[in-house]
């Protein structure tokens, strides 16, 4: 457990000297101008390192994809060096208010441009706040899906709630080969929901089963799970594959673009695992 608990500390730390490297400005500006706002809303949320080149990527490959919404990245967290990676991985009470702090902002929009599509993009520790965002939402109000990559939420998060605040419902988009951070790391440090164990990055979310109410039931029906091959990404760092802009233009857009889901491009989405 020792041995375990010391490799998962250092494969966090990585990430977090990573984040530091990286030094990128989010440069919200060029992408949230009227003429986009006015088409629509994709809020893209980072995992615990704060704006990087992963969640660069995924805009980039937005871009490319044809997406002409506003295409903010939200950053979220504490921005301390080094040490704020592992306190936003681990404040799971701060996580839950920077969701509700989402959905305000989310509502303001919807006041501003009725009828204009949302979707929240998070990914890994983003992903848990783009699903506590969700939830936040008034009863009244719904955003169009949540798109998780890679997310840090354990695997038995009941979803429920998130769901029935998503007109389309949640693509969540998990990867295997990312156990180093969301099997071993997340079982030490925990996920963003404070649960310690692998995440629905990993293995995808517990399916609803015939004993759980109806209710779950009914809301994991909009549900779709979507397992990363090394084909679909490229290979690389397991952890970032789902944000290169390739993986995003092809596997993420389709779904953003979709009037309805699932999409039709995806034809690999499943209900349930």
């Amino acid at each position: 457990m020792q041995a375990g608990a010391t490799r998962s500390w250092a494969v966090w730390s990585v990430v977090a000297a990573a984040a530091v490297l990286s030094g990128c400005g989010a440069d919200n500006a060029q992408f949230t101008t009227p003429a986009r706002m006015d088409e629509g809303l994709v809020v893209i949320l980072p995992g615990i390192e704060g704006v990087s080149e992963m969640n660069l990527d995924i805009r980039r490959g937005l871009v490319r994809g044809g997406v002409d919404r506003a295409l903010p990245i939200y950053s979220w967290g504490r921005p301390i060096p080094i040490a704020g990676v592992l306190i936003n991985q681990m404040d799971f009470i701060g996580n839950r208010l920077e969701g509700i702090k989402l959905a305000k902002m989310i509502t303001k929009y919807q006041d501003s441009h009725p009828g204009r599509p949302v979707y929240l993009i998070g990914h890994s520790g983003g992903g848990g706040v783009a699903v506590f965002a969700a939830e936040a939402m008034p009863e009244d109000r719904q955003v169009d899906g949540l798109v998780l990559l890679s997310a840090s939420i354990s695997k038995g998060y009941n979803a429920t709630k998130a769901l029935k605040r998503c007109r389309n419902g949640i693509v969540n988009f998990y990867n295997r080969s990312d156990a180093a951070l969301l099997g071993v790391g997340t079982s030490v440090v925990g996920n963003v929901d404070g649960v310690h164990g692998p995440s629905a990055g990993l293995e995808g979310f517990d399916p609803a089963r015939a004993k759980d109410p109806e209710e779950k039931r009914l809301a994991y029906a909009k549900l779709y799970q979507i397992a990363i091959s090394p084909a679909m990404t490229g290979g690389g760092d397991p952890h970032a594959a789902a944000t290169h802009p390739a993986f995003v233009a092809n596997y993420v857009v389709p779904w953003i673009r979709a009037q309805a889901w699932p999409a039709g491009r995806s034809t690999i989405a499943s209900r349930g695992r």
